[in-house]
């Protein structure tokens, strides 16, 4: 003879987990626990970052451009200088064909998506960032520096050009030093992972026949 399943009960479930919450919080924690040590058991990333400087010189701007129709005469504006430093983020994504030869011709396994995968471009006020992550800090202080230099160079024969505009300062503000501490990522990640599967892991165990001696009533 067989048993007809339980029927689906929202009230019996809620007041089981109502009364089991202790066991689903110590398994969140536990979990959380272990995503922290398995976070820090991965190899020990290092982060290289270099520096270039790009600031307006308010003294070469023409503030106000004079052209035939009024309607298009127009202030220099925030969006005008922002504009003019961006030039300076799209140098580092065109020279990144010579930063993957530089990686080749040191034998390093550094493809496209990988320099995308370990990198960061970022832009603070007058400076932009240059980070690169790496398990070998040798490797990640020649690369970043590699970059940043072919795309200070870059910048500047652009404005020798006249691509550039005159009024953009441009300097090569810092490059990489070894970097010596490693650098842990994604921990927070791995910590809400661990924390996810142990709440998860704890609704199973409180479902597990021995619990049933605990049934609310």
């Amino acid at each position: 003879m067989t048993t007809a399943p339980e029927e689906f009960s929202p009230y019996e479930q809620t007041s089981r987990i109502l009364q089991f919450w202790w066991v689903l919080v110590l398994c969140a924690i536990l979990g959380g626990a272990l995503g922290w040590v398995a976070h820090r058991f991965k190899p020990p990333v290092y982060e290289a970052q270099a520096i270039i400087s790009a600031s307006i010189d308010l003294n070469k701007v023409d503030f106000l451009r004079i052209t035939p129709d009024p309607e298009k005469q127009h202030l220099f504006t925030q969006d005008d200088e922002d504009l003019a430093l961006m030039l300076v983020e799209t140098s580092l994504i065109q020279v990144e064909p010579r930063v993957l030869a530089f990686a080749q011709a040191n034998g390093w396994d550094i493809s496209s998506e990988t320099l995308h995968a370990n990198s960061t471009i970022e832009r603070k006020h007058a400076y932009w960032q240059v980070r690169y992550r790496s398990a070998d800090p040798v490797q990640a202080q020649k690369l970043v520096n590699t970059w940043t230099e072919a795309g200070f160079a870059d910048l500047q024969a652009k404005q020798k050009a006249g691509q550039v505009p005159s009024y953009v300062l441009l300097d090569l503000a810092q490059l990489a030093e070894l970097p010596q501490n490693p650098q842990y990522f994604q921990r927070n990640v791995f910590v809400l992972a661990g924390a996810v599967i142990g709440w998860v892991v704890g609704l199973f165990l409180i479902h597990l026949p021995f619990a049933k001696i605990f049934k609310p009533r």
